[in-house]
């Protein structure tokens, strides 16, 4: 039998080609699919064999199109096509290939569609034009381009019942402009759905959103309209009224939009869906996985694991924008995402914390943030938390410098050694496995250093809050600067290089031009540009292991390259910049401030516990740019040396052209490439360039899932306001108040590390976030802006210790703002303002 009716069809049946298969899914699911059957591959193939059509003929288009239908198939198909008659007043024929959903493919308009087809002799023709579609030039030529086997590619043939549609249109469950989950986009118009599908029409479009249900809605103009005759089709234009009203009623489109959360849910994936109404009744003509959104179905289970999946969606995942503000290279995720689930299990768990863990998933390159809750005793729980925590708290600091002295330094001291050997494939698959273990436990400690040093802040924040009767308890954090750390180490420092430099004309004049390896060369030609070269040695030996690019290992570290540092001091020496004073300043303004606040509090049972926890917090302060200096970069920087030497070893085996090509695998396949060498040049320059893709990314969803009101409340501490603020106007932006004082001033936007150059004395800063990498660049800016964080983000803080004003998490400075223009940075209320010529 060649064919077969949509209720006959098994699902496995590999003979009857992607679309049909899609429908059938459907109906069997009780989805609203009209009738029809499906002509099988095999009825193709014994018409070619029956005409003694050779494939690799020149005219195969033309001998499939005019050729002679064996009776034996004839027969079998007239019959389905009468039966399908009985109920409807004409069919419509689709081809059906296996083609159309190969991955990355999107096959449609590639294969013909022929609707209204009432008579018999009509339909058998139409067969054959579906047939011959397939030896087209543009369809051989496609499929080569999708890397399909020509050869293998056989043609099945849809028909089914025509819907009269008075509208029809496409459905995306996903967003195709914004690549939104969370939102799905209907494209409408009236007629036939060829008109929107072949583009003739400018349809209506409507935006709704899958847990709200609230609709957007962008009128087309809707030229014409396609509608059957008694004999096939006609276009016409339509009327003025039809023209200027929406096509769809807001019943219909939350209807459509239900029906679009089903299909999806069936298909565990992204779809896009032509449907039709007629008599008020929706109708799913076709529908298919969106491939060319989709994950990668090759995905090993390794990296299913680390990536977001369809099902995670319905969670809630947060954005987290805050610690990794670009998208992350595949072999940084391998690392990451593990070592953050299982190191905040282990540490949870030991601390008594109110999660189970933090996970982390890949989506599009960025990072995403879910926290499972304790699902034990909460009440219980909470207690046993707050006394561990209380033996711990008058400790934090000093507990942290013991864990890295006993735990890290002697593992990169190890790691050290193990980037000098010369290394072989086994040896280093073993170091390689070694250091994957190593960021699990480094991440376990990671968060047994910070965790209670948040849960410290929080305390000292309640009390503050409510000794002054404030609603917010921030401005405590602005009695927590002026201790030393390793970032403002790290400046002082770089301070003190340019006092060296402004000291001397010679070197002086070096640095009044662009940092290059010229001013390298000419600082080695005089005995005070040696004597500085040795300085610089020595600082990036101890200050060195900074990354350009944070949280990854792709970007250069300054060990590597002392330009970074040379151009951070040239800024120093351009702006007069003296940090030692300025840092004595700050000391005594908080110690003042610190006094001031204490003279008002009368409750002296009060004032002696929050001086407890005060001078607790203070001392503590310095976690979160030492565990920085000492974990987060120092860790990656290392790790990223060694790599290095394994992508070396790995280009000798041919493996890629680039030592720097082996940060674009994944860690199951470096373990694979180091049993097994193969060439992965194709495979590298396909991840780079989706590496830029997801950078450029725009329109990121801010999270996943409906989260309740206290989940969102609790990140929003972290990593600033999940959306944007509704109380922005046109030349308003709100954000978050994270240090006091109001400034104003021209806008530098600065993307990268690059760009830092552009900063000049009394710019804004605008930038997405920034990281202790970025802490430079806060002696020379008036006031800073910033798309993502919280209070207790890293451009909070460092604000508050160079007492400029700040507003963080505003979503959309970045894009809003840009160079040159003149704002005012009200960090006390958390507004900025853009000012009109």
């Amino acid at each position: 039998m060649y064919s077969l009716s949509f209720e006959k069809v098994d699902e496995a049946n590999e003979q009857v080609g992607s679309k049909a298969l899609n429908l059938i899914k459907m109906k069997r699911k009780n989805l609203p699919i009209p009738d029809g059957f499906v002509i099988q591959t095999e009825a193709l193939k014994r018409y070619i064999e029956w005409n003694g059509i050779d494939r690799q003929t020149d005219n195969i288009h033309e001998r499939i199109l005019y050729g002679e239908i064996p009776i034996e198939i004839e027969t079998d198909l007239i019959e389905a096509f009468q039966n399908l008659k009985r109920a409807y007043r004409s069919v419509a024929v689709r081809s059906s290939s296996g083609a159309e959903d190969l991955e990355g493919a999107s096959f449609a308009g590639q294969y013909e569609t022929y609707l209204n087809v009432k008579s018999a002799e009509d339909f058998l023709s139409k067969v054959k034009a579906c047939w011959a579609s397939f030896f087209t030039e543009r369809v051989e030529q496609y499929t080569q381009n999708m890397y399909a086997d020509f050869d293998e590619i056989s043609m099945a043939v849809v028909v089914q019942g025509l819907i009269q549609s008075e509208v029809s249109g496409v459905i995306f469950s996903q967003n195709p402009v914004t690549h939104n989950t969370k939102e799905i986009m209907i494209n409408a118009s009236y007629g036939l759905g060829e008109a929107i599908v072949s583009g003739l029409v400018t349809p209506d479009v409507y935006l709704v959103n899958k847990q709200t249900f609230e609709v957007e809605k962008e009128k087309g103009l809707k030229e014409v309209k396609i509608i059957p005759l008694v004999e096939g089709v006609e276009e016409i234009e339509t009327t003025e009224d039809e023209q200027q009203r929406f096509c769809l009623t807001n019943e219909k489109i939350v209807e459509l939009a239900e029906i679009t959360k089903e299909v999806e849910a069936l298909y565990q994936h992204p779809v896009d869906i032509e449907f039709g109404i007629q008599d008020d009744q929706v109708y799913l003509l076709q529908a298919r996985e969106i491939t060319t959104l989709a994950e990668d179905n090759k995905l090993t289970p390794f990296q299913k694991d680390i990536s977001l999946s369809f099902d995670d969606m319905e969670e809630f995942w947060i954005l987290n924008d805050t610690s990794f503000s670009h998208a992350v290279s595949p072999l940084y995720a391998s690392f990451i995402i593990p070592a953050f689930s299982e190191g905040t299990a282990s540490s949870f768990q030991k601390l008594k914390f109110i999660f189970d863990r933090l996970n982390l998933k890949v989506y599009k390159g960025h990072i995403y943030t879910r926290t499972e809750p304790f699902q034990g005793d909460f009440n219980k729980r909470i207690q046993e938390h707050k006394e561990l925590m209380e033996s711990i708290y008058p400790i934090l600091a000093k507990r942290m410098n013991q864990i890295i002295k006993e735990q890290f330094l002697p593992y990169y001291n190890k790691l050290d050694s193990f980037t000098q050997e010369n290394l072989n494939l086994q040896r280093g698959k073993e170091i390689l496995q070694g250091l994957a273990d190593f960021y699990k436990t480094a991440y376990d400690l990671h968060f047994d250093i910070v965790m209670p040093q948040m849960s410290l802040n929080t305390i000292v924040e309640e009390y503050y809050k409510n000794l002054t009767n404030k609603k917010s308890g921030h401005d405590v954090y602005e009695l927590l600067t002026g201790k030393m750390n390793k970032s403002l180490e790290t400046d002082q420092q770089l301070s003190r290089l340019a006092l060296t430099v402004k000291r001397d004309s010679e070197l002086t004049e070096i640095f009044q031009e662009e940092c290059t390896e010229n001013s390298l060369k000419k600082l080695g030609e005089n005995k005070a540009g040696k004597s500085f070269v040795t300085e610089l040695d020595t600082f990036l030996k101890q200050f060195g292991y900074r990354s350009v690019i944070s949280h990854d290992f792709v970007g250069e570290i300054w060990l590597e390259n002392p330009l970074h540092a040379l151009s951070i001091i040239q800024g120093y020496v351009k702006d007069s910049y003296n940090f030692d004073e300025n840092f004595e300043q700050t000391v005594k303004k908080r110690e003042q401030n610190y006094k001031e606040f204490l003279a008002q509090i009368e409750d002296s049972k009060h004032k002696e516990e929050f001086k407890k926890y005060y001078e607790w917090a203070l001392d503590a302060s310095v976690i979160r740019d030492d565990h920085h200096f000492y974990i987060d970069a120092m860790l990656d920087a290392k790790a990223r040396l060694f790599l290095l030497k394994l992508g070396h070893l790995l280009v000798n085996h041919q493996v890629f052209l680039v030592k720097e090509d082996i940060f674009f695998l994944y860690l199951d396949e470096l373990e694979s490439l180091l049993e097994n060498p193969v060439d992965m040049t194709k495979l590298i320059e396909k991840r780079k360039e989706e590496q830029v893709e997801h950078e450029q990314t725009s329109n990121l969803p801010r999270y996943f899932g409906t989260p309740e009101p206290t989940q969102l409340k609790e990140a929003e501490k972290y990593m600033g306001a999940i959306e944007e603020n509704d109380a922005n106007s046109e030349n308003s932006i709100k954000g978050l108040a994270s240090s006091s004082g109001t400034y104003t001033g021209k806008v530098k936007v600065i993307s990268t590390t690059k760009e830092f150059y552009k900063l000049e004395k009394g710019d804004v800063l605008v930038c997405k976030t920034t990281t202790p990498l970025w802490t430079t660049l806060f002696q020379t800016a008036g006031a800073v802006i910033t798309d993502a964080g919280g209070i207790l983000s890293h451009s909070a803080i460092i604000a508050r210790e160079y007492e400029i004003p700040a507003v963080v998490g505003t979503k959309i400075s970045t894009n809003k703002l840009k160079d040159g223009d003149m704002v005012t940075v009200d960090g006390t209320n958390g507004i900025v303002t853009l000012l009109t010529e």
